[in-house]
């Protein structure tokens, strides 16, 4: 005979007693729902990183292939060095670069000259307004000067880049109208000629051959000489 304290009434299969615990198969099922939820979460994040790299990489790509095509582009379009006209009298004895100094007036082969005998007083580095005189001129460039000299038909625009380049040390900028380019540079035995102030020849001319190599007496003064002519005449 059934104990009064007990109910004998089966409970279906799947169903539990009020306050019981759940059957395994249930737990099993929420389970595999949060490991589902989980592993889709996972994934989501790692496709979201992959995407961040991916991206970053395309940028990079972008930068280097820009960076490379500026590179490229100013190598292959930038106007060479070749125009530079090398004057060296130990190559070509007709280029008479003589040293001597000499109180008179000298003619000389080039246009402004590139070197030869020449005033004991050199010019003092600056910017002139008017056409210097060139026996002094010649004796700076002997002491590692860059002389810029320019027609008088070159625009503002030329002329402001010109006075930028002279504002530099062991510079001198003049006005020199029958030379045979609107805008030339002259070292002691080299000379470029241009046709923009902004051609960035000159400032390669300048890294070049200011106080070069070629420069007969490198680091002699560029100040305390004259600016005026002492040739009498």
């Amino acid at each position: 005979m059934p104990r009064p304290d007990r109910s004998t009434k089966k409970i279906p299969k799947g169903e539990t007693k009020k306050g019981g615990k759940a059957p395994q198969g249930a737990a099993s099922e929420r389970q595999a729902r949060v490991a589902a939820i989980q592993k889709k979460a996972k994934a989501s994040e790692r496709k979201g990183t992959s995407a961040i790299w991916v991206g970053l990489g395309v940028v990079l790509v972008l930068i280097f292939g820009l960076v490379g095509w500026a590179a490229y582009d100013q190598a292959t379009n930038r106007p060479g060095m070749g125009a530079v006209v090398t004057y060296d009298e130990l190559d070509d004895p007709s280029d008479d670069l003589g040293r001597n100094h000499v109180e008179t007036r000298v003619e000389y082969k080039q246009n402004p000259p590139v070197g030869g005998d020449h005033h004991p007083t050199w010019l003092n580095c600056g910017i002139y307004e008017e056409p210097v005189p060139n026996h002094h001129a010649v004796h700076s460039l002997e002491h590692g000067t860059i002389w810029l000299t320019y027609q008088s038909g070159v625009s503002a625009g030329d002329l402001d880049a010109l006075r930028d380049l002279a504002s530099q040390e062991f510079m001198l900028l003049s006005p020199n109208e029958d030379q045979e380019h609107p805008i030339m540079a002259t070292a002691w035995g080299r000379q470029l000629g241009v046709d923009s102030g902004t051609d960035t020849r000159l400032q390669q001319f300048i890294r070049d051959w200011r106080q070069g190599p070629q420069t007969p007496e490198p680091g002699a003064a560029c100040t305390g000489g004259t600016s005026v002519d002492l040739v009498g005449g």
